[in-house]
């Protein structure tokens, strides 16, 4: 068997897919430290079941074998690897020339074992490779660092490896194996003859059941052939009760029919006639309602008139105000006209004057002209002084006219600017208040339209208020008359019920009788029916019902001889039968059954005195009740079908198995007639509280409305002031906005009239001073020339005093002719403020004219509606006499309906009370109808839930009588006969038969578990016999290749291998004795490491000497040995090659001498290792060199 090729994917630092290929010999792994050579043993020895990580040298984790990823390089989801060995000589049990042994680990922790292919179990793998020395726990692989550990390793830790390599792994595996199923079966044995006691006890006592319930079988049989022919002939009789009882009730069904009808058409009649009366009732109301409506139209109008009126009277007063404002403007306008014709004419003279002064300054300029040319005869300097002298003259002459015109224009402006001011300050204050008005007018407005819109939003509130209220009036009169007649409903049948109740309808006619003599102190100690004293939860009754059956007609009674007195009773009166329930003898019933679900008992549903306990109990304890016919299905089975299980509905799982169901009248039930009387006493109480309420509700509902409709009428009379009150202050507003707009005009051209003035004011003052400061200064200069002019021509006194003459009369003319003119400019001013003023009296007097036609369209406006209004409230008032007449019109009629209505309820009543009395007549005939269909249903239920017959199955069993009191007295001889037996277990028949069978089966099987027993205690024994003898020959043929192989590689010296417990070959520990040369050694301690190496790897070899494995992975064991003691090794390694094939993984140059094939594991890529392989042979062959000198450059590579 050779390791012939290694596949790897994903382990370690092996991300890619690696096949490595081994042949025969030594092949060395190389490479530098960390670039991956022992991954490579680490998964040889994980793909041959290693599964402790730490032996892998992960960090605790299995998933850490994945290749973990680098920079350049993404994790690997799982790992995989693959061993393939030659198996062409069949050691290995496979049917296979090869076989491959296959490793997969995923990241999520799922792993998978196959062999050549197949998925396997990690144990298969195991047993595979048992005694090959190449297992899990096999010698074959050497991790790196773990040779030394057979030397450190405990003596018994040692027997592992040894016991692989002595062969004996198989048979202690085997042995194991043997002793788990030896335990297993003693554990067995043990039970199986506690099982096999416990059956001894039970086969006696259930033969002796089994035959007493043989015996009852057989009774039982003829009982049932007996009670079948008596239950079958009452069955019979029940039936031709309940046919008689069908024909009665439907001949008093046709009455009670003929008599609804009647009633139905009496009721239909009436209500149609009422149906005519409300329709007149409500035409009657609302004709009231138009009449309120109208008069409280009529009381508005009269509020309106009064609001027109005093309208009226508010325009009056405010067109008196605005006449007299007129008529203070028209005298203004007068006085403004008087004046504006007083200031033109003023005007007028002024400019004639005017002229007249032009005309003689125009003399005056042509005197001083000719005087002029006269002198200028004169010199030149003459001249030119003269010349100079007149223009500063003529120069200081405007100077002084300037500054005059400047001096009086500023008076004119100074004198205008007061009354301008004035003026200006007076139209401010009428527009601030003309603003101030128009701002509370405003606000009025605004307060005005929110009255409008609350009252508007008021009215529409109180019409929906209203609306709702008719609406609820009207529903309150509805349900008030629904109520009623759902009163007198529920009284009347009430009524019936009571009727019923009194009579004991519905109960047997022995019942009946007997009640009657107790009524009449005939008889003592009757309590009364089962279905008087109980008490049923709502919704139960037809449960109980049909639990009890014909048992709710049982009698309770106080004691024994009530039931006695009451049985002579009936006999003596040939009133029927009856059964009676004494309170000292009847016994309480025993639920051995479970419940689950909603199951619940029937005797947990109902309520008596404690008194009555044992016969609840009796009746009703052993009765299972749940929600349906499914649940009862599930129920019975699960209690073996030995209970009675009901429905709410009134469905039937009887004992044994079989169904009974169909539909249930309610109103035949005892207690549903009681549950009904119940709930119409409640029901008749609470509609008579409802009608008081509804009543009351309709009253108060009728009061809100007519608040309601007074609250309307009072909120229209308003809106409609409000209304009004928002059109005439609307009318204020738009003169108050016209008269601000005219105030803002007039201010704005007295402020721009004002602002022009002290324009004009500044400005002449400036000229005033500027014509001052000329004036001055040409004085000097004329001063200057005359002085030079008087030196040069003294004598022309004459001339220049006539020319000073003239000049001055000239500026006294031009000094008048400005001032003139000033005051030409000042008269016509005031004009255009005359005329302004006379404009704007006439605008003011022209908007009041409009604002006093406004007033009086509206006051005209007023009085016509006021005339509409006086119109309206007189046809308003015609209208209400006509609406009064159809109210007495309708009155009338209503009463007739009335009387028509009580008329034809009477016809209804009397219909009504036939009805009612054959009602009762079917409810008597139903309830007796329902006693003999119940005494049917009961029979034949007994027929059922006894024997699990139908009637016509019974018939088929009956047998012939003489007399019915003889078939009964055989009936209870066999009852008493099988009562005699006392407590029967029927099943016992069978249980003993199986229980036998099984007792005979356990004695065999214990037989057979001991002899399994002793066949493995004999197979113990002969496994540890052979395991002995194969482990004590090979242990002294490798003790005996460890003294030999230590001293060829220490190069002399001894050693030998010890069991510290002779007589326990097969447990005992095995130590190592060795003597190096030149030394004694008394503790394998005080061995260098490398020593402790060497020894190990002696026992190695000489363990591989006897039991040589097919394959060895040494992973750097010769590490810590010297080259010397390599080169020992690497030669001994070399000469058992031929036995063993080897891979080394190493570091030294001896080892890698004496390998046929090198491979290279390198690491290129960070994380990523590589395979490079070398075949020395062919490469010395080809590079022509010794194997040797390649072998050496690879170890100086290496390194």
């Amino acid at each position: 068997m050779v390791f012939k090729e290694l596949e790897i994917q994903g382990f370690k630092s092996f991300p890619d897919k690696v096949k490595i290929t081994f042949d025969e010999g030594v092949t060395g792994v190389v490479g530098p430290n960390g670039s991956g050579k022992s991954n490579l043993s680490d998964a040889v020895r994980w793909v041959l079941g290693e599964t402790s990580a730490r032996q892998l040298r992960a960090a605790g984790k299995m998933e850490d074998v994945i290749f973990g990823g680098t920079r350049r390089r993404g994790a690997m989801g799982f790992a995989q690897v693959r061993l393939t060995l030659d198996n062409s000589s069949h050691a290995l049990d496979v049917e296979a020339d090869e076989v491959t042994i296959g490793r997969r680990y995923y990241r999520s922790g799922e792993s998978e074992y196959s062999i050549n292919g197949q998925i396997c179990r990690l144990k298969d793998v195991y047993e595979l490779l048992l005694d090959t020395g190449i297992g899990r726990d096999g010698y074959s692989v050497i991790g790196q660092g773990r040779i030394a550990e057979i030397v450190a390793a405990k003596s018994s830790e040692r027997r592992e490896i040894f016991e692989e390599a002595c062969g004996i792994a198989k048979y202690r595996y085997r042995k194991n194996e043997a002793e788990r199923r030896l335990a297993a079966a003693a554990e067995n044995l043990e039970r199986l003859r506690d099982i096999l006691g416990e059956l001894e006890a039970r086969v006696g006592p259930l033969e002796k059941e089994s035959e007493k319930a043989r015996k009852f079988l057989e009774l039982s049989a003829r009982r049932k052939t007996l009670e079948v022919t008596l239950w079958t002939d009452g069955v019979h009789r029940a039936k031709e009760a309940v046919r008689r009882q069908v024909r009665d009730y439907e001949t008093a069904q046709a009455d009670y029919e003929r008599f609804d009808r009647q009633t139905k058409a009496a009721e239909s009649e009436a209500e149609e006639i009422r149906m005519q009366a409300q329709q007149l009732t409500i035409a009657v109301e609302r004709l009231n309602g138009d009449i309120r409506s109208i008069t409280e139209q009529i009381s508005g109008s009269e509020s309106r008139i009064a609001v027109l009126e005093n309208d009226i009277a508010r325009n009056e007063e405010s067109a008196a105000d605005l006449r007299a404002e007129i008529a203070a403007g028209q005298q203004d306008s007068t006085e403004a006209a008087a004046a504006l014709e007083r200031h033109r004419a003023v005007a007028k003279s002024m400019e004639l004057a005017g002229r007249k002064l032009a005309a003689e300054l125009d003399a005056l300029n042509d005197e001083l002209v000719r005087l002029t040319r006269e002198n200028d005869q004169s010199g030149a300097r003459r001249d030119t002084l003269r010349g100079e002298v007149a223009a500063l003259t003529a120069r200081h002459t405007e100077a002084q006219v300037a500054q005059a015109a400047a001096e009086a224009a500023a008076e004119t402006a100074l004198s205008r600017l007061p009354a301008l001011e004035e003026a200006a300050e007076v139209l401010a204050v009428q527009r601030d208040d003309a603003k101030q008005d128009l701002e509370d007018t405003v606000r009025y407005l605004t307060t005005l339209a929110e009255n409008e819109q609350q009252l508007k939003n008021i009215r529409a509130g109180l019409e929906l208020k209203l609306k709702s209220r008719r609406a609820a009036l009207e529903e309150a009169d509805r349900a008030e008359q629904q109520l009623n007649r759902e009163l007198d409903a529920a009284r009347q049948r009430l009524s019936v019920l009571r009727e019923l109740e009194k009579n004991m309808e519905g109960y047997q006619n022995s019942v009946k009788t007997v009640m009657r003599a107790a009524s009449a102190r005939r008889l003592r100690g009757i309590i009364g029916p089962v279905s008087s004293i109980l008490r049923v939860e709502p919704g139960r009754e037809v449960a109980i019902e049909t639990a009890l059956g014909g048992a709710l007609q049982n009698i309770v009674v106080e004691n024994e001889a009530a039931a006695k007195a009451g049985i002579a009773l009936l006999r003596s009166e040939n009133a029927g039968r009856a059964t009676f329930l004494p309170l000292d003898t009847v016994q309480p019933g025993v639920f051995r059954g479970k419940l689950s679900g909603s199951a619940r008992l029937a005797s947990s549903l109902v309520q008596a005195d404690a008194r009555y306990s044992d016969i609840v109990s009796n009746l009703l304890g052993r009765i299972i009740v749940v929600d349906d016919i499914n649940e009862a299905s599930r129920v019975a089975r699960d209690n073996g079908f030995r209970s009675k299980v009901v429905t709410l509905d009134g469905q039937v799982v009887n004992a044994g198995g079989s169904f009974t169901g169909g539909s249930v009248q309610r109103s035949a039930g005892l207690f549903t007639r009681k549950q009904e009387l119940e709930e119409l006493r409640v029901k008749a109480a609470k509609l008579q509280k409802e009608c008081l309420a509804a009543q009351e509700k309709t009253d108060q509902c009728k009061q809100q409305a007519d608040a309601l409709n007074a609250e309307l009428t009072a909120a229209s009379s308003e809106q409609i002031t409000a209304a009004n009150d928002r059109v005439r202050a609307e009318a204020e507003r738009k003169r108050l906005e016209a008269a601000m707009e005219q105030a803002e005009t007039a201010l704005a051209a007295r402020q721009k009239e004002i602002d022009t003035l002290n324009a004009q004011l500044a400005d002449s003052r400036e000229k005033a001073a500027q014509a001052e400061a000329q004036e001055a200064a040409l004085a000097g200069e004329i001063e200057a020339k005359s002085g030079e002019l008087n030196r040069i021509a003294e004598g022309d006194d004459a001339f220049l005093t006539r020319q000073r003459a003239l000049a001055e009369q000239v500026s006294a003319k031009r000094l008048e002719q400005v001032s003139r003119q000033k005051d030409a400019e000042l008269a016509q001013a005031q004009i255009e403020a005359l005329e302004q003023r006379t404009r704007d009296a006439e605008s003011r007097r022209t908007s009041l004219e409009e604002s006093l036609a406004a007033l009086a369209a509206r006051s005209g406006a007023c009085r016509a509606e006021i005339e509409a209004i006086r119109k309206a409230r007189t046809d308003s008032r015609a209208e209400i006499g006509a609406k009064e007449a159809e109210i007495r019109k309708a009155t009338e009629q209503r009463l007739s309906c009335q009387q028509a209505e009580t008329e034809a309820l009477a016809r209804a009543r009397t219909a009504a009370d036939s009805r009612e009395e054959m009602g009762r007549e079917m409810a008597r005939l139903a309830e007796r109808k329902a006693a003999a269909e119940s005494e049917y249903d009961a029979t034949a239920a007994k027929l059922w839930d006894e024997y699990q017959l139908t009637v016509s199955q019974a018939e088929e069993l009956c047998v012939e009588f003489d007399s019915l009191p003889a078939l009964r007295a055989q009936v209870a001889d066999l009852r008493n006969q099988i009562r005699a037996l006392g407590n029967v277990n029927v099943s016992a028949i069978e249980e003993y038969q199986e229980v036998r069978e099984r007792y005979d089966a356990l004695s065999a099987q214990v037989a057979d578990v001991e002899g399994s027993r002793n066949e493995l205690t004999r197979m113990i024994a002969s496994l540890s016999g052979q395991m002995k003898e194969i482990f004590t020959d090979s242990f002294r043929a490798i003790n005996e290749n460890f003294g030999r192989i230590f001293a060829e590689l220490f190069g002399g010296g001894e050693a030998s291998l010890v069991l510290e417990d002779e007589s326990d070959v097969l447990s005992c520990g095995i130590g190592i004795q060795v003597a190096p040369p030149g030394k004694v050694i008394k503790n394998l301690e005080a061995l260098s490491g490398g020593e402790q190496a060497l020894v190990a790897i002696s026992i190695y070899f000489a363990i591989l000497a006897v039991n040589p494995a097919p394959f060895c992975i040494l992973d750097e064991i010769e590490a810590a040995l010297d080259d010397a003691n390599v080169s020992r090794f690497a030669q001994y390694l070399r000469r058992v090659s031929d036995k063993t094939q080897f891979i080394v993984i190493t570091h030294r140059r001896g080892t890698m001498e004496e390998a046929d094939v090198l491979y290279g594991v390198t690491m290129q890529e960070q994380g990523v290792s590589k395979i490079l392989t070398i075949h020395l042979n062919d490469m010395a062959k080809e590079l022509k060199i010794t194997e040797d000198q390649i072998r050496s450059g690879i170890h100086e590579a290496q390194a």
